[in-house]
């Protein structure tokens, strides 16, 4: 869908279709959808459908017009309670308008840029919720179907209409929103994509696409240069497949001309997880294709930053393979050498995921990064603890972890905190290494967060993301289908944007 600006008197909006919001409750209108109601649609007013509209979250109301009408229709989308607005009750009003205007094979859709005015954000903000929310909404993952297929060519295009030409500021939202929405929908497409397809390699070719069109760094560092290297703990995993694993970095360097130093993205890739020799149970075993959320996230940060050219000095280090129980598969009992030097005593197989990242991290510090920040489907601890909507954060800086929770309420991400106090690393102690990879099942994803810390230095700002509840959705979100969500890109994108001014020592 093409967003275009169309900057004319009201009198001469020509649309298919012109959408507004509404508020549940008394159904107060918002000011900008008043005056035009005021000066140009009498008509409405006099509709039953607008008298039956309740202004529920995602209700939506067709309301039709004179046919000679350069605006022959309005639709009004429902944001729920004023008391409950946020800025994800936007983005799924917006989706399900967009989504009503696609089963109505409507082609040309205005939005007002005066009918965002009223609600309790800068419009500037408002526009870039509602064109995000728009464009996710539309968008499936379809590549693989050969029928029933629906359009992705309506709407045809979004127009943002105004009377006077708009700031600068607000011109350059439209480009913003496609940026951000391209980089989530490549998250996702990862994600929903099948493991026979999404291999480790297929990971590595993604990467590439995006060094060659954007200009970044690329370095790819197959198992046996981990080997050399010593990352003992990440090649232990990939051992069992026999799909070739990469370690992947993406270097996206800073416009501004004086050395910066990165932040570093690290993102799981285990792109199919059967738990290796600890082997799950059959049931939900098809959905462990998304164990690579998090690697997936990190490119769809480095597609959205490509597009936006901004940002500051920005790594990405994405440990990809699969963990299987092959005959030569790492083994419950086994002590792996991690790259850091420390020693693992694997207990489970199935906690793949720190194994791979604790390479990763080591890693990340050659770059002496200004912070690090990990994100992964890391535990099933996690989906206990808080659900599937929800994100635990974790972290040695509370400047780091504070921001990560501000930016998730902005852009309609939820994460909650979890301590990683230091007793609770006596659950990870081992007779025979220096520490365990599981313990039992009590404090599972605060474990999981104590492990990775053992490999990041007091010194370095780094927060811990387990995304292992909010990477994929059993139900249809407001902007999200069921299935992948692409959660973490939205979030790592601001932070990635806002790092140098944020503080954090």
């Amino acid at each position: 869908m093409r967003i275009d600006w169309g900057i004319a008197p009201v009198s001469e909006w020509a649309v298919d279709v012109l959408v507004f919001f509404g508020i549940e409750g008394s159904f107060a209108l918002l000011p900008g959808f008043r005056r035009w109601l005021d000066g140009q649609g009498q008509w409405i007013t006099r509709s039953a459908a607008l008298k039956d509209f309740q202004g529920k979250f995602q209700q939506t109301a067709v309301i039709y017009g004179p046919a000679d009408s350069k605006v022959p229709r309005v639709l009004v989308a429902g944001l729920g309670s004023e008391e409950k607005f946020d800025v994800e009750k936007l983005q799924g009003a917006t989706s399900a308008a967009l989504r009503k205007c696609r089963d109505l094979g409507l082609n040309r859709v205005g939005i007002s840029l005066q009918g965002l005015q009223g609600l309790p954000v800068p419009i500037d903000s408002a526009l870039k919720e509602a064109l995000v929310g728009g464009l996710l909404g539309l968008h499936r993952f379809d590549e693989l179907k050969t029928r029933e297929i629906q359009s992705s060519e309506v709407p045809e295009s979004l127009v943002i209409l105004d009377e006077g030409e708009p700031e600068q500021s607000i011109r350059a939202v439209p480009r913003a929103a496609e940026a951000i929405a391209s980089g989530i929908c490549l998250a996702r497409d990862l994600v929903s994509s099948p493991a026979n397809r999404v291999t480790p390699g297929f990971m590595v070719e993604t990467a590439r696409g995006l060094a060659q069109r954007y200009g970044f760094r690329l370095e790819v560092i197959d198992a046996e240069r981990a080997a050399e290297f010593g990352m003992g703990s990440f090649t232990a995993v990939a051992q069992g497949s026999r799909e070739p694993a990469y370690m992947i970095v993406l270097e996206r360097f800073s416009s501004i001309p004086e050395k910066t130093a990165p932040l570093v993205l690290v993102g799981k890739g285990i792109t199919f997880d059967t738990g290796g020799i600890s082997l799950k149970n059959k049931d939900r075993m098809d959905v462990m294709k998304q164990d690579m959320a998090g690697a997936a996230a990190v490119l769809g940060v480095f597609e959205t930053l490509g597009r936006m050219n901004a940002g500051g000095h920005v790594v990405g280090i994405m440990p990809c393979t699969e963990n299987m129980p092959d005959g030569k598969a790492y083994k419950p009992g086994d002590v792996v050498k991690s790259l850091s030097g420390l020693t693992v005593e694997v207990i489970s197989t199935d906690a793949e995921g720190r194994m791979v990242l604790c390479d990763a991290l080591t890693y990340a510090l050659d770059f002496q990064p200004a912070a690090i920040v990990d994100i992964a489907t890391l535990t099933a601890a996690c989906i206990v603890a808080f659900g599937n909507e929800v994100a635990a954060v974790m972290g040695n800086r509370e400047a780091l972890t504070k921001s990560i929770l501000d930016i998730g309420s902005r852009v309609g991400e939820k994460y909650w905190p979890l301590p990683l106090w230091d007793f609770y690393f006596d659950h990870l102690k081992s007779d025979i290494a220096d520490f365990k990879n599981v313990a039992d099942r009590s404090a599972g994803a605060i474990l999981g967060g104590i492990f990775l810390k053992q490999f990041v230095p007091a010194s370095i700002p780094w927060a811990h993301i387990d995304i292992a509840g909010t990477a994929w959705t059993e139900k249809e979100l407001g902007t999200a289908p069921r299935g992948a969500t692409g959660f973490g890109v939205r979030t790592m994108v601001e932070l990635a944007c806002t790092l140098p001014v944020l503080g954090i020592e």
